[in-house]
């Protein structure tokens, strides 16, 4: 059926017998049918985020993930309807409204999964002491004036990791505690970053010629609903940014594109992976931008010195990265008896097989300016080879899915809501949850290289 039903406009094989008349009531009823379909699988969404919150209340964590896991589900037949079918602009509107519900609903979510939030707020005190926020650890007596009975009993880690956040994360939390010092008021923040990352997406599918109804890949999916306007997280902000320096790019202005994307960067660093695929051959605008953002935005905190990289070390350390036990697939090895020497040397193997991927993808021809492949497998070898291990981690890659799906990377961000199982979570029992993230992830990509393999060359091309 057509996009918009018209008199003599609408594709049907009922016509002939039926009129141009009778088949655009036919195509209107069609969309009518399906716009339906679609609002009653986001009533199933809404209706869902009251339980959860309950669970959230009660820390509940195995309810919470049981009902999380079932929205998910809601949510892949609810994209199974959007990539299916055409859709009218009713189907648009549906999308918008649960996003903005769902969202809204989840900010009144307590702080069960992170209290990550804390500390954005104690760094924006700090700044707005005059303190250089990575230069003291909040626990340091020279602090001890701005400690309270809200924030700081609730920071982790105070006694010994001086904050971890880049420099325009940091920027971030100065500006809203300057507003309001409550968790409300950074998921609130957040929420309007999300706002830009939707309407970013809603662009980029239209300079790509793609329904804008595919901006449910992002819109609706459960992990930046929960982890965004539930728990407050920065990692909005780096996708908003994301979002607006991969259009930037797919319109040309290389210097643009770097510039945001350096700022994203300073945000969450991960970001950083998919530059290479926004990069144009011989345009030197792009990392020329990037550097000079990275080095401007680094100025105002120089005064801490060496310990400006705040916790990034220390942290790496605790969770197993360093040692190498940290990555899912060198636990995986050791599990199987295979000598793998601890140190350095796995996170310097896992950089190589990044970068060789990263080259690859730079120096390739490309028959648009960013190919939507691209970003999505560096992405995907990003979050294999490094297994992340708080499901926040996985957020950032979907409004790259907006533009390419792939089921593997799908399932991976949905699935990783088993990291809050408390067995998990509690234990730091990675590897358990590495074999059910990560061993479906391997049969999904199997499957998916089975069917291309099997394609017509001129279907693999599309």
């Amino acid at each position: 059926m057509a996009k918009t039903p018209g008199a003599g406009r609408t594709k049907t094989r009922l016509s002939p017998p039926l009129s141009p008349q009778e088949a655009t009531e036919l195509g209107c009823c069609f969309l009518r049918d399906m716009t339906a379909n679609l609002a009653l699988a986001g009533a199933a969404l809404l209706v869902l985020c009251i339980p959860m919150l309950q669970f959230l209340g009660g820390k509940q964590y195995e309810a919470f993930v049981g009902v999380a896991l079932i929205q998910c589900s809601i949510y892949a037949l609810a994209l199974w309807f959007v990539l299916s079918r055409r859709r009218g602009r009713m189907a648009l509107g549906v999308i918008l409204a649960v996003a903005v519900l769902a969202r809204a609903i989840a900010l009144l979510a307590p702080d069960a999964l992170s209290t990550d939030v804390y500390r954005y707020i104690w760094d924006g005190r700090v700044q707005s002491a005059g303190i250089n926020p990575y230069r003291y650890v909040p626990a340091d007596p020279a602090l001890a004036s701005l400690r309270d009975e809200d924030i700081y009993p609730n920071i982790n880690r105070a006694e010994y990791a001086p904050t971890i956040y880049p420099p325009v994360a940091q920027m971030i939390f100065l500006l809203v505690t300057r507003i309001q010092e409550t968790a409300t008021a950074i998921k609130l923040v957040m929420l309007g970053f999300e706002a830009v990352a939707i309407g970013a997406i809603l662009v980029v599918l239209r300079a790509d010629g793609l329904p804008p109804e595919r901006v449910l890949i992002y819109a609706w999916h459960p992990l930046p609903i929960w982890e965004f306007s539930g728990a407050g997280h920065v990692d909005a902000a780096a996708v908003a940014l994301l979002c607006l320096a991969m259009l930037a790019a797919m319109r040309g202005r290389g210097a643009a594109a770097g510039g945001i994307l350096a700022l994203a960067t300073l945000v969450k660093p991960f970001v950083a992976v998919i530059a290479p695929a926004l990069w144009k051959k011989r345009d030197w605008r792009m990392p020329a931008a990037f550097v000079a953002g990275v080095v401007l935005c680094y100025l105002p905190y120089l005064g801490a010195g060496r310990q400006v990289f705040g916790f990034l070390g220390g942290y790496s350390s605790e969770e197993g990265y360093l040692e190498g036990g940290g990555f899912f697939l060198v636990a995986l090895l050791r599990r199987l008896g295979a000598a793998v020497p601890e140190g350095p040397l796995s996170a310097i193997v896992a950089a190589v097989m990044l970068a060789a991927l990263a080259s690859f993808i730079a120096l390739r021809a490309r028959r648009q300016r960013v190919d939507p492949w691209g970003p999505v497998l560096l992405a995907t070898c990003f979050l294999v080879l490094i297994s992340p291990h708080f499901a926040w981690y996985f957020a950032w890659p979907l409004p790259l899915l907006c533009r390419r799906i792939y089921l593997p990377l799908l399932y991976l961000t949905l699935a990783c809501f088993i990291l809050y199982l408390p067995e998990i979570k509690d234990w730091s029992d990675y590897f358990k949850a590495g074999l059910w993230l990560y061993g479906g992830f391997a049969i999904l990509a199997f499957g998916d290289w089975m069917m291309r393999v099997t394609q017509p060359a001129a279907e693999r091309a599309r």
